[in-house]
């Protein structure tokens, strides 16, 4: 279906298009990394491809061997017209009965961005991975949202003439009988450009970004903050030579405020923002799942589906993917 042009006509007759045009979406990669590969992943091919430049070992809780593995990425790239980094850089280390992580994540499109250090014991039963432990978390100031603050004490025009918006007041005579019908206020920018015909134009089109603007000026001015938290994991991996299974997930479920300003903790409008009363006041889960199931039919073929959520503070991060593979001989 061939895409719909989109105008917009102004206050004084002026036709404007404002067909949104999203330039083509891309990302790419600069890394270096030491992991091992499960039995279901390509091992013919030496080295990772554009197509498919992860490997569950990175998202799965349970690296695939005993050992040191790292990892160092940096993503850049535009969805839907929004421009992204995306860094990644962990060190993990997996012993027999414990393990340690740090790890470094910094992801773009959802302004997700924490360090994380933990140390687990680990109990392998058969195909089932238990570990539990304890993990520190730097991170910014999640949950609080500046501009909600601003707005429950001044109206929403405060915030743009200090910033040397002007809004000038107009009336409307619809019939030419010289009589004002209605009115209205057009907006001109700092530099004295005009950039919207009303107030809710300006709403509309201008002050969301002027929102964000002074919502990540409010936020850096807070700094970092710390907190410890406990956490645990189930591993589940399965793996035979028509059929495999590799599920995880690690749980944060009690955390404790260590560094920075305790005003602005998490634990202060975590039930407010999840719509929910929690069993222990200030306290919230944090968590990490995912799943990889695959199956071979005949020699060449096979179906998998594969698939991660995320949610850590107010942030969420989901992925799911399935297909159908052919191998050719």
């Amino acid at each position: 279906m061939e895409a719909q042009t989109e105008y917009y006509v102004t206050q004084g007759g002026d036709l404007q298009d404002i067909t949104i045009e999203n330039p083509f979406d891309y990302r790419y990669t600069f890394g270096i990394r030491r992991v091992a590969r499960y039995d279901y992943e390509n091992r013919q091919n030496p080295f990772y491809d554009g197509h498919n430049q992860s490997t569950t070992s990175l998202f799965a809780t349970v690296g695939a061997v005993e050992g040191f593995e790292y990892l160092a990425q940096y993503d850049r790239g535009r969805q839907q017209g929004n421009d992204y980094t995306t860094q990644r850089y962990f060190l993990r280390y997996l012993g027999k009965h414990w393990m340690f992580k740090s790890e470094l994540f910094n992801q773009g499109l959802v302004n997700l961005d924490y360090t994380q250090i933990e140390t687990r014991a680990r109990l392998h039963v058969g195909e089932v991975d238990f570990s539990i432990g304890v993990a520190g978390r730097r991170h910014k100031a999640y949950g609080y949202n500046p501009i909600a603050e601003y707005l429950a004490t001044n109206p929403w025009w405060d915030l743009v003439r200090d910033m040397g918006y002007e809004d000038i007041y107009y009336g409307i005579d619809y019939d030419n009988d010289d009589e004002v019908d209605d009115f209205d206020w057009y907006w001109l920018d700092p530099e004295g450009v005009r950039i919207a015909d009303t107030d809710e134009d300006f709403r509309k089109y201008i002050y969301g970004d002027i929102v964000n603007a002074y919502n990540a000026e409010q936020l850096s001015q807070i700094g970092i903050l710390g907190s410890l938290s406990a956490i645990m994991g189930v591993d589940y991996y399965h793996y035979s030579e028509n059929f495999w299974m590799h599920s995880w997930s690690s749980i944060l479920p009690w955390h404790m405020h260590i560094v920075g300003d305790h005003m602005y903790s998490y634990e202060n409008f975590a039930d407010k923002l999840e719509n929910t009363n929690h069993f222990i006041p200030g306290q919230w889960i944090d968590y990490s799942v995912g799943s990889v199931i695959g199956y071979k039919i005949g020699l060449n073929w096979g179906i998998f589906a594969e698939g991660e959520y995320m949610k850590y503070w107010d942030r969420e991060i989901f992925e799911i993917k399935a297909g159908v593979n052919y191998q050719f001989r």
